[in-house]
């Protein structure tokens, strides 16, 4: 439902309330396919709100503070910096979101699945877009018309149902059902209209038009949540979650875009480990196997055992027979009636040459053959390990369980290399949560790793955290400046809940530079802070 017009249409009014009055400070892209468009609010607030074109993981969301990098940064449409907000709505009948600046001008985000784009307009006229700039200047604006707007359209038929069966029954009966829906009910996309079929208790105009009511409501007054299932991405959505489910409510359809934007952003960076992990598991894998089967087929114990005999063999024709060609052939000893052996000799050495030559090869063959039994061993062993990685990685349904496949396949990784192994010991092991694509929140996992943490790994001006007045882990926030201050709070909930005071309905955050930190002599695994900020927030789990 990211893109969905109800969804839209909430998140315009929302940003109505909160910007208008305001300005627009500047708009800016850090990334493909994602454009920022910073605002100050009329209470002196700076927000961006963030839109992505050209995937169907985001949408938009927003996000207190002004974070924007120098490097990398493409400016878009200066000439709109400082331009007053004089109002943002949603188009009537399209998903179209326009923020209405001074002297006429105005940003239309155009939110459709696979032309997400932003244009500027003048008089009509598109005259800057995002995308496709050249194509699109100076062509007409239009938008999509209707006689009535969406909720106008929905109420009239919501309040009567006799219109609604009319309209249901002018498709006629060609079509399916869905399809009809989807034609009498302006705003509806198919998921929504397979909700309103799965919930009708029969497909007659009277259950369907009751199941619409309900749906109808439902949109016009939400209850926007962030739904997560075990193994799945999260899941953005309007209607109240089923008690079965695991999901967070929010006030505001903004406020559950930016969490569901949160943890989509954490599903899609611990997919991509997962997959990177899987790809190395399956490569060593097949490289053991290949290794244990390349040897299957030759055994050192069966050579020795053969080499043994013949040079028994030849002892007990010593006297009897002479090298003169590359073989001879000599009685069987230890199978008295059986046929003779012909065994190869060197005809530069004598026969108890050739038979000492064979001892010597009999005991090389036993060395190699113990050498090879324990390497088969070491294959087999990583092996299993190895499968058993990768078995705990397919089964890992939620981000802690994968968090905790990651370690420990790293933890079998490079056995093998002691340099390897000596630059893994160098390399701090913290557990590690994405706040966004560029910020990333590191924890301490105990006192000895809360010291390394905060006394090895951080640089200056990362930003620490640590709940006031508990005991708790050390909490480091990279890719973060001070103006950061909705990635800094969300920190702080995750460090509030990594502490004793984890229950607690609001907990109090230390929020400071590493370099305002000092080791306490005196007290070992503490820390003397010489400037402060706290955070008053309730504890949340990433």
């Amino acid at each position: 439902m990211l893109r969905n017009y109800f969804t839209l249409y909430h998140a315009a009014a929302e940003l109505h309330d909160r910007l208008s009055g305001g300005y627009l400070f500047e708009i800016h892209s850090q990334q493909k396919n994602e454009i920022t468009l910073a605002f100050v609010t009329p209470e002196g607030e700076h927000l961006q709100l963030i839109v992505t074109v050209r995937s169907p993981y985001f949408s938009l969301f927003t996000r207190v503070g002004l974070n924007r990098k120098n490097r990398n940064t493409a400016g878009i449409m200066s000439q709109l910096n400082d331009r007053q907000i004089t109002g943002v709505a949603i188009s009537p009948n399209d998903r179209q979101i326009s923020f209405f600046l001074d002297y006429g001008h105005a940003l239309v985000l155009r939110m459709f699945s696979a032309e997400t784009n932003m244009l500027l307009v003048h008089d009509g006229l598109i005259v800057d877009a995002f995308k496709d700039g050249r194509t699109l200047g100076n062509t007409p604006f239009t938008e999509k018309s209707a006689d009535v707007p969406v909720f106008q359209a929905l109420e009239q038929l919501a309040s009567n149902a006799g219109l609604f069966g009319q309209k249901l029954e002018e498709r006629g009966t060609d079509e399916p059902l869905d399809q009809r829906l989807l034609s009498i009910l302006p705003g509806f996309d198919r998921r929504l209209v397979r909700r309103l079929i799965a919930i009708a208790v029969d497909e007659t105009p009277e259950m369907l038009h009751q199941a619409f009511v309900g749906i109808f409501y439902d949109l016009a007054s939400p209850t926007p949540c962030v739904i997560e299932k075990p193994g799945q991405p999260p899941a953005f959505s309007l209607f109240e979650p089923a008690a079965e489910e695991e999901a967070t409510t929010f006030d505001t359809v903004l406020d559950a875009l930016n969490h569901y934007s949160h943890k989509m952003y954490r599903h899609l960076h611990l997919q991509e480990r997962a997959g990177t992990m899987r790809r190395e598991l399956m490569a060593k894998i097949g490289k053991l196997e290949k290794e244990l089967n390349a040897s299957a087929g030759h055994d050192p114990e069966e050579v020795s055992q053969r080499n043994e005999l013949y040079g028994h063999l030849l002892t007990g024709a010593i006297g009897a027979v002479e090298p003169t060609s590359g073989t001879v052939t000599v009685p069987n000893l230890f199978e008295p009636g059986s046929p003779d052996v012909t065994i190869p000799v060197k005809t530069g050495l004598s026969i108890q040459e050739n038979a000492a030559w064979y001892f010597t090869q009999a005991t090389k063959n036993r060395k190699k053959a113990a050498a090879q039994k324990l390497r088969h061993a070491e294959l087999q062993a990583e092996l299993d390990l190895l499968r058993r990685k990768l078995t705990e990685l397919d089964e890992a349904d939620s981000p802690d369980k994968l968090q905790k496949a990651f370690e420990s396949g790293k933890s079998s990784s490079n056995r093998t290399s002691d340099n390897n192994r000596t630059a893994k010991e160098k390399t701090p092991r913290f557990r590690t949560i994405p706040i966004n694509d560029r910020i990333t929140l590191y924890i301490g996992k105990n006192s000895a790793n809360n010291e390394q943490l905060t006394f090895g790994f951080a640089r200056p001006d990362d930003i620490w955290l640590h709940a006031r007045g508990a005991s708790g882990s050390h909490c480091l926030l990279k890719g973060a400046a001070l103006h950061n201050t909705s990635e800094i709070r969300r920190a702080a909930e995750i460090a509030a809940w990594h502490s004793a005071a984890k229950h607690s309905e609001l907990a109090p955050v230390i929020c400071t530079q590493k370099k305002y930190l000092k080791k306490d002599r005196k007290t070992p695994g503490n820390v003397i802070i010489e400037r402060e900020q706290v955070l008053m927030v309730k504890p949340m789990r990433e």
